[in-house]
């Protein structure tokens, strides 16, 4: 036998007494694969002899991490799959019923805006009333005191017209007056829909029908959501 012979079954002995105990590190910095390949080698050697269980301690450690790794990977992907589904259950779980007039219902409002003073400054007192709502939010939260901001362009159309959150969340084509009163109501207020035969929802809707008018009129053409 050579001396470089004995030095390598030297330096394989030397592995074969360390390969247990190194063996989670290796794993760490290398992933096994490298660490298997050696361990290989040194098996071939006669000195290989109390470490012979290591590489299958370090086979059984990599399918383990890849267990673990695949049943994390598995639970994430569930619960994302769930959050999705609840997302999707939330975005198309509005009652339309609740904000669409009932059958036999009759407005307590002129919606071409030949509404009474009166009526008009009640809905302004209303439109600026945080405890209607169940979050701090007032309708002049989103539109300002005067009822005027936030604004799309299809506001400057008479009710009934097409609102962005009622086909969005209520898949409704159109909407009148009142029913954008019920939407604001349900959705950013985050509160019950008012009686539809309420003098609340007669006077808002009446303030909305004459802000859609000042907002025609003065062409504000702010950007809105009703």
């Amino acid at each position: 036998m050579t001396i470089q012979d004995e030095k390598r079954r030297s330096m394989l002995s030397r592995l074969s007494r360390q390969l247990g105990y190194t063996a989670p590190a290796l794993l760490l910095v290398a992933g096994g694969s490298a660490f298997q390949a050696v361990a290989s080698d040194a098996a071939d050697s006669s000195a290989f002899t109390s470490s012979q269980e290591a590489p299958l301690m370090l086979a059984e450690a990599h399918a383990e991490g890849e267990a673990e790794a695949e049943g994390e990977a598995e639970a994430e992907g569930e619960a994302e799959a769930e959050g999705e589904a609840e997302g999707e259950a939330e975005a198309g779980d509005h009652d339309r019923s609740a904000v669409e007039r009932p059958e036999g219902y009759t407005p307590g409002y002129d919606e071409s805006g030949d509404n009474p003073a009166e009526l008009i400054a009640r809905g302004e007192a209303l439109f600026n009333d945080a405890s209607l709502s169940s979050n701090g939010l007032s309708c002049a939260s989103c539109h300002g005191a005067d009822g005027l901001s936030g604004y799309q362009e299809s506001f400057n159309q008479t009710y009934p017209h097409q609102v962005a959150m009622g086909m969005d969340m209520f898949s409704m084509e159109h909407v009148h007056a009142d029913e954008m009163v019920q939407l604001c109501m349900i959705a950013p207020m985050e509160a019950e829909p008012l009686d539809w035969e309420s003098d609340e929802l007669a006077a808002l809707s009446a303030y909305v029908v004459d802000a859609q008018q000042r907002f025609a009129g003065s062409s504000a053409g702010h950007n809105c959501d009703t």
